[in-house]
């Protein structure tokens, strides 16, 4: 379980910091960003006991990464909401299949929770 927490952080932040990192300095639109991180992200090669997995949480922090620059402000935060994105990954892992909209809600409520979180903190 751990290694594939692991794993889920790993690819969770790749896509968040791969599309945040595109939108905030190259001003791609976020939309396109989160495109060619999600893209760019399914032609890693991973073995095959993990499934889609990793790939679906490179999507999702794809998803978290279109955030505005407002909200977001340095890369230990965008591992913050990795970190919870994965752990939300992780324990819905069995939940909600076969309903759309998994991933971009596991993103929604990771980037909402650090939101609510750092302003209470």
């Amino acid at each position: 379980m751990t290694k594939f927490f692991i794993l889920k952080y790993a690819a969770f932040f790749g896509g968040c910091a791969g599309c945040f990192f595109l939108h905030t300095q190259f001003s791609i639109p976020e939309l396109i960003a989160s495109c060619i991180v999600g893209l760019l992200g399914s032609f890693i090669p991973l073995p095959k006991t993990y499934g889609q997995h990793p790939y679906a949480a490179i999507y999702a922090g794809s998803f978290a990464g279109m955030c505005s620059e407002g909200l977001i402000n340095t890369y230990w935060e965008l591992g913050l909401i990795s970190f919870i994105g994965a752990m939300l990954y992780t324990l819905t892992t069995k939940l909600f299949t076969g309903f759309g909209g998994r991933l971009g809600s596991i993103a929604f409520v990771s980037v909402a929770l650090y939101v609510l979180g750092r302003g209470i903190f």
